[in-house]
């Protein structure tokens, strides 16, 4: 039976099941010269499950992850999620500040980490006076080798299965709970829409912690029973894309989701690549430069596929028109089970062909941000979501995004919140006032962070980039300091950010 036909139950069972049925099929991972079929990542996951719940991790613990893109990621995911426990998937760039807020902020029991984070990680717990367990690739493989079977299911489909966390104009990362329900309706959207099914070779160049690398291509490639190809290391990536086309390639990828800038850098690629086993690339997270489109395409013959998604829904809709070049612009018509529509400031729907707030309504969407209730009643309304992206709806359907409500910045893919940043920067004792903004680069679509000052005393720009860099993970950095006498604002004293950009 092919996956998208396997019969829908997604309001019964755990996410773990998606992994259970996976087991049966000749899908699995792939990470260099690693394979593990998805017998063998549930076994272990299993294992590890009874090795986790040894250590006292039950239901409703939050367990962070900070792990790159490799098998012990999946394998623990479903570990976690066996035991009813809640996964809090982070970046393994993050830097102590940032890890530290977010162990605080989810309150997490146990931390899952590899050898070049866990010095980090233990200090962070080492200073609460709490027991939390820090425990190292090492550790998860002796837990392994030493435990089985597997314990009861725990998960129960309206239980939170992760915390994931979403940027926004608030200066802090907001938590976004979501369910084994709706981690599971999102994957069998994403399988019902684009047919993706056991003999595809999914090829994942994001980091699984992000919303995209994790439902579109982990929970995407079990649900199909397909195959997921995990890179190694791809940092930096403009040094490493020959590498990545070569496996791409050798693999035989089929399936191929990733960002605008990964695009264009294959694109740009020296040397040869027969990528003719390509039947869907993915462009989500950012928009999609029409210049970025019209390279791939010239290069390898293959369309890009516009992705809408967000991490309080999921993925969102999918361009998968026949015209690809025509509709390029599009992130096309909404997954299978969501609704899409756009309106005014007071919520009203619009009509096709006006510009006004996204708003979507899907079972996958998260129920509200934790400890945030005014702003959950902001947002969430009506049964619906207020996204903060602006977009038309035009008379076919599709969806265009117009731009943003919200102030985040993208950087080669990753959003950066500017409020986080300006936090930062104006606690250093020679910084007056800060505001941050994007301006652009000289790359299309792509934004550099700009950081504009003015200073308590004289400083120098490397300091202040020196400051960031010791407290917040690479790519939310700024890339220069302007310093000016004083920030432009309006009469109401409303910062004008437009004067900032130039």
């Amino acid at each position: 039976m092919r996956a998208e036909q396997a019969p829908a139950e997604a309001g019964t069972a755990p996410v773990t099941t998606l992994l259970d049925t996976a087991a049966q099929a000749d899908g699995g991972l792939v990470h260099g010269d690693e394979r593990l079929g998805w017998a063998e990542v549930k076994e272990r996951s299993d294992r590890l499950a009874a090795g986790l719940a040894s250590l006292g991790v039950g239901a409703g613990d939050p367990v962070a992850l900070v792990l790159p893109n490799v098998p012990a990621f999946a394998i623990a995911f479903f570990a976690i999620a066996r035991l009813g426990a809640v996964v809090v998937p982070l970046n393994p760039n993050f830097k102590d500040a940032e890890l530290d807020f977010h162990f605080r902020e989810a309150g997490v029991r146990a931390v899952v980490t590899y050898e070049g984070a866990l010095a980090t990680c233990e200090a962070i717990v080492s200073r609460w006076g709490d027991d939390v367990r820090v425990l190292s690739d090492a550790t998860l493989d002796a837990l392994i080798e030493e435990h089985g079977p597997a314990p009861a299911d725990a998960g129960r489909p309206d239980a939170e299965a992760v915390f994931q966390y979403s940027s926004g104009s608030t200066g802090r990362p907001k938590r976004v709970p979501r369910t084994h329900r709706q981690l599971r309706v999102e994957a069998d959207s994403l399988i019902a829409t684009t047919g993706m099914g056991p003999a595809d070779v999914v090829f994942c160049t994001i980091p699984l912690f992000h919303t995209y690398g994790m439902g579109v291509c982990l929970m995407g490639a079990v649900r199909a029973q397909a195959t997921l190809v995990l890179v190694e290391d791809t940092q930096p990536f403009v040094l490493k894309r020959e590498h990545v086309l070569s496996v791409l390639e050798r693999e035989r990828a089929t399936v191929f989701p990733a960002v605008p800038f990964t695009f264009r850098a294959l694109a740009e690629a020296p040397g040869a690549a027969d990528l003719s086993s390509l039947r869907l690339c993915i462009s989500g997270a950012n928009a999609l430069p029409r210049s970025t489109f019209d390279a791939f395409h010239r290069r390898f013959g293959i369309p890009l596929r516009q992705m809408y998604g967000c991490t309080e829904a999921g993925a969102v809709t999918l361009n998968l028109e026949e015209d690809a070049s025509a509709t390029a612009t599009s992130v096309g018509h909404p997954l299978e089970g969501v609704e899409v529509a756009i309106a005014d400031a007071d919520g009203a729907k619009l009509e096709a062909g006006r510009n006004g707030e996204v708003v979507i309504r899907s079972p996958a969407t998260t129920a509200g941000y934790g400890r945030m209730d005014e702003l959950n009643r902001q947002v969430f309304t009506d049964g619906g979501f207020r996204s903060g992206d602006r977009g038309r709806i035009d008379e076919e359907g599709r969806l265009f995004i117009t731009g943003r409500k919200k102030l985040l910045i993208d950087v080669k893919g990753d959003k950066v919140d500017p409020i986080e940043v300006e936090d930062v920067l104006a606690v250093h004792p020679k910084v007056g006032e800060v505001v941050v903004v994007g301006v652009p680069s000289d790359v299309d679509g792509e934004e550099l962070i700009k950081a504009v000052v003015v200073p308590e005393r004289e400083c120098q720009e490397r300091e202040l980039i020196r400051y960031c860099r010791e407290r917040l993970a690479d790519y939310k950095v700024p890339h220069m300091v302007e310093f000016r006498e004083e920030i432009p604002r309006n009469p109401a004293g409303k910062v004008l950010r437009k004067y900032l950009v130039q």
